[in-house]
Order: structure tokens, then sequence, then C-alpha cells
């Protein structure tokens, strides 16, 4: 797909190619990780952005808003809780924490790093990988945000909650996927997609 080997990283032709690949994966990731944290606030403010316009459209009657306090997310609804705070009504506000659903970008970076690839070609993957992880996230922003609303923020949450017109097993069962599944799958298969002329040169043919 966008895989143009780089020609100074000849050392990779070989039988060990996809060896030395993975063991240059694995010193990549700490790196990756790093700065995946150290760049949280920005690297989430796409799906802030995304998840906003997607929650505010189609939920207006609930969602108000979604304000991002460095990496985590603060979703704001119009929900009035039954308790009272000095004799006012309090809105429910749901707290998700996005990173859950966005480790997937230091994997990539350590993968794609790793990858003999040209400067353009690995510029190229990452601003798929990125895309690609951001709406991973956004899916877990919000099947989270809903799976607080109908399950863990009261019976006035969870009125609302049946309102969406949503299935509640629906809800919990597309939480789950972007909660277990989505985050691990999704990054590694996208690279092997990238990636697949090089995969296909070191690992099926040195197997011919």
């Amino acid at each position: 797909m966008t895989n143009d080997v780089n020609p100074r990283d000849s050392e990779f032709i070989g039988g060990n190619a996809v060896r030395q690949m993975f063991i240059l994966a694995l010193l990549y990731l700490p790196l990756g990780f790093f700065l995946w944290f150290f760049a949280a606030s920005l690297l989430m403010l796409p799906t802030r952005l995304i998840a906003d316009a997607i929650l505010t459209t189609a939920f207006p009657e609930i969602f108000s808003a979604v304000v991002q306090l460095d990496f985590q997310f603060e979703i704001q609804t119009v929900i009035e809780l039954g308790q009272k705070v000095q004799g006012q009504a309090v809105a429910l506000n749901i707290e998700v924490n996005p990173m859950i659903y966005a480790w997937g970008m230091a994997l990539l970076f350590g993968l794609m790093m790793a990858t003999p690839l040209t400067v353009k070609a690995r510029a190229i993957q990452m601003v798929i990988g990125f895309s690609v992880v951001t709406a991973v996230t956004v899916w877990g922003v919000f099947w989270d945000t809903l799976t607080q609303l109908a399950f863990r923020s009261g019976p006035e949450a969870a009125a609302a909650a049946r309102t969406t017109g949503l299935s509640m097993d629906l809800i919990a069962l597309f939480y789950q996927l972007g909660y277990l599944m989505l985050p691990a799958v999704i990054p590694v298969a996208l690279w092997i997609l990238m990636n697949r002329a090089f995969l296909e040169a070191h690992v099926i043919k040195t197997r011919e």
C-alpha cells in the first residue's frame, strides 16, 4: 500500500528481516509510549472534536458538550440528577479516559519506525495510522459514554439512555468490542495491510 523500502535499510533484506524488524519494534515501543503520553492532550484533541459533534448532534436532548481536561474528557449532559446541591439541581457529567482506546498509536509508532521504509512512506503510514486509531478511539468514547449513561449513572440517566432508541444489549456489546478488541486488533491489522509487500517478500517467499 505505502510500503516503499528505504535503500539504506538493505540490511533487512534476508531471512532474518522480520525477526530484526520486531526486535527494533520492541526497542522503539518505550519511545512510542513516552511520546504518546507526553503529547496526549494534543493527540486526543481530534477525538474530542469528533465525539462532541457526534454526541451533541445525534442526541442533543441528552448531551450538551464534550470538554477536554488535559487528556481526559468530561461529557456534559442536560440530565438533572435527583439529588440537589445547596438547593439547586445538578446536571450529570460523565468522565471518560480516551487513552484506554488509543494506545494503538504507540504500538503503530514502534512498528512503523522499525519497518524499512522511505521517509515519505513512513510519514504517510503514520498519518493513516493516526487517523484510523483516532476513529477507534472515537468509537470507544462514544460507547463508553452510552454505557455509563445506561448502566452506571442512576435511574435518570438510564431513562435518558432508553430514549436514544438503542438496545441496552447493543450498547453493552459495542462497548465491549471497543474496549477489548478494536484497540488491539485494528493497529496490527492496519500495519499488516500497509506492509503486505514487505511481509510477502520476507515471510512467504523465504518459506517457499
